[in-house]
């Protein structure tokens, strides 16, 4: 049965298998009309009659698909026929690629409407129908649709979902991804973003179930006592919603493990041969959880999800699985369940589900990115990574930005944000980024049109949140709610559209039009981009509408980043000590090593303090003595240690002292072998294992590496070498230089918003006070300045020409009337 879209051009020859044996055709018969034709089939001796009705579309054919026997096993439709010289295209987002037809100069596509199925499976071309638990199967019923344009944004599926109602609520609202953190850490780092200005965001708790994560499912609650119990969580959340922040805690309703302890077989979705069907194995307990069938989903979450929402005062909700998972990933083959056999069951469970989570928590659902585009605007937003499709994981900075599928179908139904966990981007597989990678990552979260994201290893790092914050929340708010009208991509020296973008196989610099009048645009070449003025470097973007400039883009000799709107201005100069020094606590470092006897060493360790913790908690201090060839995970590699107190605690540390740590006497193991080892040293909370941000060498897992200890004679001779200062960085300012902003001259970072008639300076970092000039045309001069912080003084400007300068005294921030 080839399928035909004008001839004489055959695009597809499906095959047809047969459930226990092979399918015999006996004869094909076309209607008078030519739309409708009929196979008839032999299966040993049953007859088997599959109906095919073709219809025209602008892009090509509709193919109706029915049987009149539950016999059809499966349907392939095979490959594009060679004639059509068919390349494949990746789509970010898209679970497939899309096709450049070359000898019709057309763009071909084809996929199975997941709306109609009554398939088990949807995988690429081709569906199947597996045998239920009682050996039978459902009866062939599908639409299949293949398109061919020379346009190609018109062979795209479309979700075909309502928009979500929560579009404007979620525009512009940085997502915090908090993990691995007891509750009073969360409720600190809370606070300290607060402190700067980072307010307004939506913090996702991932690490809080009372069993520990992914374990015990569905049970969730109560909060787990080891990291602060139910009263920790509910203060979390209060600090969370104080800020202005949505909060939402991690629930899981696909994962049914069997240590829960409402456990029942009568939850879980069987396989074909009636065995229990697995899904996730937590690689930490060594449990093997199931899969729930989907006529369960709902009835679990009804069992916890009220609870959790009066419990601890969540205002949004986060559903890990439902939409990451392909829709054939799922389902249920027991003979006994509604829709058994179809994958329609898990769409429709998740459907429901997403509704009644809504409806709980009074706020949207957020969830897991992967296999999201089925699913966009039955709930409100996903950490959009990728990964299906012709875009692997952790692809980083090479991501094409070939932005249309993602702006045009999914953006106009829910808002996405980021781009995926940073340890499912970088292609180095850590959660932790260069300079350039989180250029390149925030870049991309621009050009796909998503909201600002801090994933795990930043999400309390006001140095990270003060720019994701000031830098995208502006731009993701203008267009988090616009739609995109124009879509242009630079080929060979000109703007062109997608289409002549896909035949050049060339992504990497776009240009976007939305309907409110912001356009933007994004650069991964190495070939910096003039536009409008602007000099766009690799991994840079600039935005501009009648009330918005922002952009990272070349300021003279160095790397800069700038927003600034009516109401609110971000300023960073990018110097290199203070992304060195970040939001660390303080930095450590070994001050000097000696061996008073063999396979004995006596450590002295350095902590140059930048800024007191918010607590009074007493940290302790880990040394991990590291095997590098075993690194993998957090604690891996660790040959011995040497854990202590610090000499001082922590609680009395001063900014802008040092304070010296020792000497502390640590045994070398007998079973340790000669060689070399990194010595990876932090900060602890001794109640909960929670450690904390600190500067330095970090190897991204909160350990940071002061030296190398080399081991020799069988540990009677031990050498001590320290790690190499860092480099110059080409995307910092290296000399510290003052940076001139359209509204601005500084040599740090700062953001200045409009709050109850008053301007509010917060500046970054606060250990030094840097150079802040303000244009008088933007910012007339007041009389005085008021300090937050810093003996709250009064500041007096002083007038500089064009300008006018505001002497920093360390404090919180400053403030002055609006005029």
């Amino acid at each position: 049965m080839p399928l035909n879209i004008g001839e004489p051009v055959k695009v597809l020859s499906p095959v047809i298998t047969g459930a226990g044996g092979s399918l015999l055709c006996t004869e094909t018969t076309w209607d008078s009309g030519g739309t409708t034709l009929t196979i008839t089939y032999a299966l040993g001796s049953a007859t088997v009659h599959v109906v095919v009705q073709l219809s025209a579309t602008e892009t090509g054919i509709n193919a109706q698909l029915d049987a009149d026997q539950p016999l059809v096993a499966s349907v392939d439709m095979g490959t594009w026929d060679e004639a059509l010289n068919a390349k494949p295209i990746a789509v970010p987002y898209y679970t497939s690629n899309v096709w450049n037809a070359q000898s019709l100069s057309k763009f071909a596509n084809l996929w199975w409407d997941w709306h109609v199925t009554q398939a088990t499976t949807l995988d690429g071309t081709l569906v199947q129908y597996l045998p239920k638990t009682d050996g039978t199967r459902n009866t062939l019923h599908e639409q299949m649709v293949v398109a061919l344009s020379p346009d190609v944004g018109s062979v795209f599926p479309s979700p075909g979902n309502p928009a979500s109602p929560y579009l404007s609520t979620l525009s512009g609202r940085t997502v915090l991804d908090i993990w691995d953190a007891g509750f009073t850490q969360i409720t600190q780092g809370l606070t300290d973003l607060q402190d700067y200005g980072v307010t307004g965001c939506v913090g996702i708790i991932h690490n809080w179930q009372h069993s520990g994560y992914d374990n015990a499912l569905p049970g969730h609650y109560p909060a787990n006592p080891d990291l602060g119990g139910n009263a920790g969580l509910q203060a979390a959340i209060a600090q969370g919603t104080a800020n202005g922040c949505l909060m939402a805690v991690h629930e899981n309703y696909a994962d049914y493990y069997p240590n829960y302890a409402g456990f029942t077989p009568a939850a879980v979705a069987l396989n074909s041969d009636a065995s229990q069907m697995f899904s996730w194995l937590n690689s930490t307990t060594g449990i093997q959880s199931f899969s729930t069938k989907p006529s369960w989903i709902v009835a679990e979450a009804q069992t916890q999800s009220p609870v959790i929402h009066q419990a601890y005062g969540t205002t949004a909700d986060y559903l890990d699985v439902h939409s990451s998972s392909p829709i054939s990933l799922h389902g249920d083959m027991d003979a006994h369940s509604p829709e058994a056999g179809m994958l329609a069951a898990w769409m429709q469970a998740n459907t429901s589900l997403w509704a009644y989570e809504r409806q709980t928590h009074q706020g949207p659902v957020l969830g897991e990115g992967f296999a999201h585009w089925y699913y966009s605007g039955l709930l409100d937003g996903v950490e959009a990574q990728l990964g299906p499709g012709g875009v692997p994981t952790n692809s980083g900075e090479s991501i094409p930005l070939f932005v249309d599928f993602d702006l045009l179908k999914l953006h106009p139904l829910q808002v996405n944000h980021g781009m995926g966990y940073y340890e499912r981007w970088t292609r180095s597989n850590v959660p932790g980024m260069t300079i350039a990678e989180m250029d390149a990552y925030r870049m991309q979260e621009i050009a796909f049109g998503h909201a600002p994201f801090l994933s795990k290893a930043t999400w309390n790092d006001v140095s990270h949140a003060f720019v994701e914050s000031n830098l995208v929340t502006p731009v993701s708010t203008s267009y988090g709610t616009a739609l995109a009208t124009a879509i242009q991509y630079r080929v060979q020296g000109a703007w062109g559209s997608a289409s002549t973008a896909a035949q050049a196989n060339q992504f990497d610099q776009v240009q976007v039009t939305y309907n409110n009048g912001l356009m933007l645009v994004a650069n991964s070449s190495t070939t910096p981009l003039v536009w409008n003025g602007l000099t766009i470097p690799q991994y840079g973007w600039a935005a501009r509408s009648p009330n918005l400039l922002a952009y990272t883009a070349q300021c003279g000799s160095t790397i800069c980043d700038y927003a600034q709107t009516p109401t609110s201005l971000f300023a960073n100069a990018r110097t290199q000590t203070d992304a060195q020094i970040g939001f660390g606590y303080a930095a450590p470092s070994v001050v000097s090593v000696r061996q008073p006897s063999s396979r004995s060493l006596a450590i002295t360790y350095g902590w140059q303090v930048y800024r007191a913790p918010g607590t009074q908690l007493d940290y302790s201090v880990f040394v991990h003595f590291v095997n590098d060839s075993q690194v993998s995970s957090t604690n891996a590699g660790v040959v011995f240690q040497g854990d202590h107190s610090p000499t001082q605690a922590t609680a009395q540390w001063q900014p802008g002292h040092t304070v010296t740590d020792g000497p502390v006497t640590v045994t070398i193991p007998s079973s340790v072998p000669d060689g070399t080892y990194s010595i990876r040293m932090g900060l602890y909370d001794p109640a909960t294992g929670a450690r904390l941000l600190l500067s330095g060498n970090n190897d991204w897992t909160d350990r940071y590496i002061v030296g190398y200890l080399t081991i020799s004679g069988g540990g009677t001779q031990v050498n001590f070498v320290p790690p190499a200062a860092p480099s110059s960085d080409p995307r910092l300012n290296a000399t510290g230089s003052v940076v001139n902003f359209p509204a601005v001259q500084t040599d740090g970072m700062i953001s200045i918003s409009q709050q109850d008639g008053r301007w509010v300076l917060r500046p970054f970092p606060r250990y030094r006070n840097f150079t802040v000039l303000l244009s008088s045309t933007v910012f007339p001069p007041p009389v005085v300045v008021q300090a937050v912080g810093g003996n709250n003084s009064a500041v007096v400007p002083v007038l500089k020409g064009d300008y006018w300068q505001l002497p920093l005294i360390g404090a919180r921030s400053y403030s002055w009337s609006v005029r």
